[in-house]
């Protein structure tokens, strides 16, 4: 059974360098949406970074997801990796 997980990046690199890197990071969100593993994505304000929630079965699989993205394996983005608790729903 898949978990859910939070995954933030926030932008560490200068805008010339980040903005070509960060389309790379929306291609590899495509491709967790095509593989039926993103729940929720959006950006930040200014490109200051992005926050996920994506399924994996455990935190070792989550772990491989969260540093595959272009942006952190580039060294341009800090990130962070939680478990998510979904509790309640609007």
């Amino acid at each position: 059974m898949s978990r859910l997980w939070l995954r933030t990046l926030l932008v560490t690199g200068l805008p010339d360098e980040v903005e070509p890197v960060a389309e790379r990071h929306r291609e590899h969100l495509r491709g967790l949406i095509r593989a039926g593993r993103l729940r929720l994505a959006g950006e930040l304000e200014h490109g200051d970074g992005f926050v996920e929630i994506f399924e994996a079965v455990d935190r070792l699989e989550a772990d491989s997801i969260g540093r595959s993205s272009p942006l952190i394996e580039e060294g341009l983005a800090a990130w962070t990796l939680r478990e998510w608790f979904e509790t309640h729903r609007g």
